[in-house]
């Protein structure tokens, strides 16, 4: 392990092995990532990963914009690595959000995104068998989908380390000094590295790497399940990336014939130590889910569960990221908060702070708008949904 570095990069999930690739591929040649256990296997590995782009603030709408302007490429920049299902996403609207849907849909045009609304006839051709019940209007996103997460942070990941960087799974930072200046000490059980850069993108752990610089950051950790199921034989595939805001879930392909299913916000928040926790979905979650996808699609009601699990969500006080130097603390960074978008957003993300710590300030998008001050400055981000919709 080296001693000294350019930048350490805290965290293995999609934040910052997206940030390692970038820092790397902007010239910093001695970068070095720390995991605490493998690449992607806490919240990063556990995300649904839908890649949508109808959120209803700019910097988001931007972000995942230019995150799917990666993924077109992802696989001539990452060494033929397929990471992202070009599967199209369906936005299933009740009657009370009508209003905010259409006062978006002119929004995400003018920022570029290839969105329209669809009429309930032709959401019953893409989702055969789908119950209308409820739905009042259903948007469309052609060039939106699903990835696979695993692939997409370890393919990051090893680009960097072609590129010079170090990356040391099953290496927990273990604590940070600062002796003076603006070097900071990161201490590993395989040694200390001396660096004037260091990323918080610890994810779940995020606050406990704050702390040892002496900052507070509002995050609260929070349970989240998903479950998949192996359609019946016979039935019509599920093609489509969904988010049913009637039902308040969301559902994409899984390989063999199978879908993942999740249920979204508004919900109450499930409360959680990221070091000791049920990894094993609630018997009654399983049960309510499986009801709520047989109630949408009746002919999956003997669908087979196959899998189910429960990760981490770390929200912010208003269901945005914090991306930003560290106020007061020279030369740090924090890249923390996902609040369940942080997938779609992670890759566009890293860029953006990587052109910050290289350049001075991001080019690629605009991100003032995840500033850390904005909490005091009471200018939080606002959603036209409410919630981790955006």
């Amino acid at each position: 392990m080296r001693k000294t570095a350019d930048a350490v990069v805290i965290g293995g999930g999609i934040v910052g092995a997206s940030t390692a690739y970038y820092l790397a591929k902007k010239g910093l040649r001695e970068v070095v990532l720390l995991e605490k256990g493998e690449i992607s296997s806490g919240s990063s590995g556990d995300s649904a990963a839908i890649v949508r782009q109808h959120y209803s603030n700019e910097v988001s709408i931007r972000l995942v914009r230019r995150t799917l302007e990666i993924f077109q490429g992802f696989s001539d920049e990452f060494d033929g690595a397929k990471a992202f299902t070009n599967a199209g996403w369906l936005f299933l609207v009740p009657e009370e959000a009508s209003e905010m849907f259409t006062e978006n849909l002119p929004r995400l045009k003018g920022l570029g995104v290839r969105t329209w609304e669809i009429s309930i006839e032709d959401a019953l051709e893409e989702l055969p068998g789908l119950n209308v019940d409820g739905i009042a209007r259903v948007g469309f996103e052609p060039d939106s989908g699903y990835a696979d997460p695993h692939v997409t942070a370890n393919a990051m990941v090893s680009k960097a380390a072609q590129l010079g960087a170090e990356i040391h799974t099953h290496t927990a930072a273990t604590g940070i000094t600062r002796p003076g200046g603006a070097v900071s000490v990161v201490s590993t059980a395989k040694g200390d590295i001396e660096t004037e850069v260091v990323v918080n993108a610890a994810g779940p752990w995020a606050s406990e790497v704050g702390n040892w610089l002496g900052l507070d950051l509002p995050l609260e950790i929070s349970r989240e399940q998903d479950i998949v199921v192996r359609l019946p034989e016979g039935a019509t595939p599920i093609t489509r990336a969904v988010s049913n805001m009637v039902d308040r879930t969301y559902f994409r392909p899984e390989p063999g014939g199978r879908l993942l299913v999740g249920t979204g916000h508004p919900k109450p928040n499930d409360p959680a130590e990221p070091d000791n926790y049920s990894r094993d979905a609630d018997p009654e979650f399983i049960r309510e889910t499986s009801r709520l996808l047989a109630h949408r699609f009746p002919y999956l009601a003997e669908a087979e569960l196959t899998a189910s699990w429960a990760g981490l969500y770390t929200i912010t006080p208003d269901w945005s990221m914090i991306v930003d130097a560290a106020p007061g603390v020279d030369g740090v960074y924090v890249a923390v908060g996902g609040s369940g978008h942080s997938f779609k957003l992670a890759p566009a993300l890293g860029e953006c702070l990587a052109e910050m710590i290289v350049d001075g300030s991001p080019s690629t998008v605009d991100i003032t708008a995840l500033r850390a001050s904005r909490f005091d400055d009471k200018e939080l981000m606002r959603s036209t949904y409410g919630g981790n919709r955006g």
